[in-house]
């Protein structure tokens, strides 16, 4: 365990102070930039919003009925934020990122306590907090964040319990309190996810001392406290609608049914590990073989590496065999990958130490390289290709830029050997994926937001009519209106979770909903549009005032009203 390097001068609260300030330059710095995006983020900061301006503050809400797609928890913190700070998007983003920068200094506490190596901690923090999914996630406003950082906390405090036994009382406490706001920001999964990972660890390890101690009891009262009440005031208000919706469609449909059925494939979370983990995929391969061959020698302290493996193991086991696949499922064993590939950094490096050859490190870092010029080129095809669209090739100059400093600081590190360099060098990837993001936020923005679309709407139309939109625009353009809404889903499938808006998914239905106002405005897609002339040829007159990122604004006049 013992390592000399310059790390270890270093004192813990210098190098967390480091970790934190990068972890909010990659998280959180510019969040408040690009405006919320459709069709989920609109969904978590409609509810906050709704919540806030109704006090509601156990009840999440959407179209002003109670909703129960996710426990309390996530939308109560973002319902506070906005009470107290109103609604913007770094607002709104404000928890994930801040849950994304937990979870790295969470990654480097645990690392340091599994291994001994402030280098190592340190390597693990800065790997998690420029992996893409780890990025993109905790730029998002969505529940996924906020639930890795519980469980990543829970299971550092049950590491604590087990391998500090003068901090067992309260490691058991912190584990099973995480585990409990676990369960409150995502449900059964946040027990299952908490709670297994030990269990095997224990049963490999045939050693359950750590539970036998006496301030377990005190743990799983503390468990009930935080988890339980709030399933059952919910089910006191609201019966079988809870029951149905939570349980029923959030926990055992999704198991059973697809809610994205292209995606429902074998190979999908393996596609998700290996995207999610750029740049650092390209030392995966490296990693694996270390970790299983340290395993197989079992050399000192392996069974930590078990633990790790447990803990993916588990999310993978839990998230596999459920129809409903989505990225953002198997997030919370992206801090067990970030301490996996530190470990293999740590290794190489001190190989590297002593002059001994370090194939892997190199080979991944020229793989990198590669990585970064086949990018640069294809993105430079792909502005060429969609100029209309992207209207300035400024944003690619300036990645393109960026990319190539990265790849000749690689491969100049490479050369003279300054491996730990190399290491560093890589997150130039995520710099330049964030750069782009940045720079080419106007061009991009129209095509993920409902904001410019709503903001024209209402400069057309000022009153509370209701607008009829595209499923995939209904909740961003309610956010950014608060207008009443209906959806136009020709032949479409309903909401997977109830939405308690009119769905107007026959020609009937929409031809029915036109006639209950005499003016109506629509926000839609293009096969919409097409739609909609078809339905109302000879019946409603429509103007159409234009379209932008595949949006339409459309205006449905009853013929024999025109003249009023």
């Amino acid at each position: 365990m013992k390592s000399n390097t310059r790390f270890d001068r270093i004192g813990h609260g210098r190098l967390l102070v480091v970790l934190m300030l990068w972890a909010y330059g990659m998280l959180m710095f510019g969040n408040q930039i690009a405006s919320l995006t459709h069709p989920d983020e609109v969904f978590y900061a409609q509810t906050a919003k709704e919540m806030a301006a109704r006090n509601s503050w156990l009840t999440p809400l959407i179209f002003d009925h109670p909703q129960f797609e996710k426990p309390v928890l996530f939308y109560l913190l973002s319902a506070a934020a906005v009470k107290v700070f109103g609604m913007s998007p770094f607002v709104a983003r404000f928890w994930p990122a801040f849950f994304g920068i937990v979870t790295a200094l969470g990654v480097y506490w645990i690392t340091w306590m599994l291994f001994g190596r402030r280098r190592q901690a340190f390597l693990a923090g800065f790997v998690l907090s420029t992996s893409f999914v780890h990025i993109a996630l905790s730029r998002a406003m969505l529940t996924d964040m906020t639930f890795t950082a519980m469980v990543t906390l829970s299971l550092g405090c049950f590491y604590l319990a087990y391998s500090r036994e003068a901090s067992r009382g309260w490691g058991l406490i912190g584990w099973c309190v995480f585990s409990a706001l676990a369960v409150l920001t995502k449900g059964l999964l946040g027990f299952s996810f908490t709670m297994t990972p030990p269990m095997l660890f224990l049963l490999y390890k045939r050693d359950f001392s750590v539970v036998r101690h006496p301030a377990r009891w005190a743990a799983y009262l503390l468990f009930a406290l935080v988890a339980v009440p709030w399933h059952v005031l919910m089910f006191q208000q609201y019966g079988a609608t809870f029951i149905d919706e939570y349980w029923r469609n959030v926990h055992v449909r999704r198991i059973f049914e697809s809610e994205h059925p292209k995606i429902d494939t074998w190979y999908f979370y393996f596609g998700v590990i290996l995207g999610g983990l750029l740049p650092w995929t390209f030392f995966l391969v490296q990693t694996m073989h270390r970790v299983i061959d340290d395993i197989r020698r079992r050399v000192d302290g392996c069974e930590v590496l078990w633990f790790l493996l447990f803990w993916i193991g588990t999310v993978y086991l839990f998230t596999q065999p459920a129809h409903s696949k989505l990225a953002s499922y198997i997030l919370p064993m992206f801090p067990a990958w970030a301490m996996l590939l530190a470990y293999y950094f740590e290794q190489a490096l001190q190989r590297a130490e002593r002059r001994e050859r370090v194939s892997g490190l190199v080979i991944g870092g020229y793989l990198v390289t590669i990585f970064l010029g086949v990018t640069i080129v294809a993105g430079w095809i792909a502005a060429r290709m969609y100029l209309h669209v992207v209207q300035s090739l400024r944003p690619v100059y300036i990645t393109s830029g960026v990319a190539v400093l990265t790849a000749l600081a690689i491969a100049r590190w490479n050369r003279s050997k300054a491996y730990q360099r190399v290491i560093f060098s890589c997150a130039g990837v995520s710099v330049g994926l964030m750069v782009l993001l940045l720079t080419a936020r106007p061009a991009i923005e129209p095509w993920v937001s409902c904001k410019d679309v709503s903001d024209r709407l209402k400069k057309i139309d000022s009153s509370r009519t209701t607008v009829l939109a595209s499923k995939f625009y209904v909740r961003g353009v309610r956010f950014y209106t608060d207008r009443p809404m209906a959806v136009i889903d020709i032949h479409g499938k309903p909401f997977w979770s109830p939405h308690p808006i009119p769905f107007l998914d026959t020609d009937q239905k929409v031809l029915a909903f036109l006639e209950t106002q005499p003016v109506t405005y629509a926000v839609v897609k293009e096969s919409n549009v097409e739609d909609l002339r078809r339905i109302a040829k000879g019946r409603y007159a429509i103007k159409e005032f234009g379209g932008r990122g595949g949006k339409y604004i459309l205006r449905l006049t009853k013929i024999n009203n025109q003249s009023r």
